[in-house]
C-alpha cells in the first residue's frame, strides 16, 4: 500500500510539473474566427509603422499553425473611437494620457459556437501619450514589439505574468524588441488554440 501511495504521489508531482511548465494563458473568448483575419492600419501610419505591423503578423503566421492574421492593404480614418464595433480589426493611435496602457487591445465582438467562444473583432490602440519608434530606440516603445504582443490577444492568448521572455509577458519596456519574436511558450499556446 505504501508503494502505491508513494507512486501516486510521484505521479501527481510529475503531472503538476507538466501542467505548470508552460508559460501561456488562453483568453476565455478563445481563438479568432474566421481566420485568416486582417488588421487595418490608420491611414496616417508611416510606412515604417505599416511594416512593423506586417512583421508582427508574420511572427504569428510563422509559428507553424498557418496564416492567422495579415495587414490589410486598406486603411481607416478613425481617430477618436476605441474600440469601435464595425467588423474591422482597427489599429488606432489615440492619446489617453500616461495613466492608461501604453498599448492595448479590446475585444469588441464574440461568436459562440456550441460551448466555445471565439473573438470575431479585436481593436488595438497605440497610446500616443508615450514615445514610439520602429527602430528599437532606447527612449521609446517599439511598435512591432507592442503589436506582436497585442496580436497574441487577438488570436486568443492572455497576459503572461511570470516568464519575462514571453511575447505575451504583460509589461512593455522602453527600447525592448524581445517581443518581436515568439517564445516557445507563445507558440505552444497558439498551437493549443488552433
Amino acid at each position: 500500500m505504501k508503494k502505491i501511495i508513494n507512486m501516486t504521489g510521484c505521479l501527481l508531482l510529475i503531472l503538476a510539473g507538466i501542467v505548470t511548465a508552460h508559460a501561456y494563458a488562453i483568453l476565455s473568448a478563445g481563438g479568432f474566427t474566421p481566420y485568416p483575419t486582417q488588421v487595418v492600419c490608420h491611414q496616417g501610419f508611416a510606412s515604417s509603422v505599416k511594416s512593423a505591423v506586417s512583421n508582427a503578423c508574420s511572427a504569428w503566421n510563422n509559428a507553424g499553425v498557418g496564416t492567422l492574421v495579415t495587414r490589410s492593404s486598406s486603411t481607416h480614418s478613425n481617430q477618436s473611437d476605441f474600440p469601435l464595433k464595425n467588423n474591422a480589426n482597427q489599429i488606432t493611435t489615440i492619446s489617453y494620457g500616461q495613466t492608461l496602457d501604453v498599448m492595448c487591445s479590446k475585444l469588441t465582438q464574440v461568436k459562440v459556437i456550441g460551448f466555445k467562444r471565439y473573438n470575431t473583432e479585436v481593436d488595438i490602440n497605440i497610446n500616443t501619450s508615450y514615445p514610439w519608434a520602429t527602430n528599437g530606440d532606447s527612449k521609446a516603445y517599439d511598435v512591432q514589439n507592442g503589436i506582436t504582443h497585442e496580436l497574441g490577444h487577438l488570436l486568443g492568448l492572455d497576459e503572461e505574468r511570470n516568464k519575462t521572455g514571453s511575447t505575451m509577458y504583460f509589461q512593455l519596456r522602453l527600447g525592448e524588441t524581445l517581443k518581436r519574436t515568439l517564445d516557445s511558450d507563445d507558440i505552444e499556446g497558439l498551437k493549443l488554440i488552433y
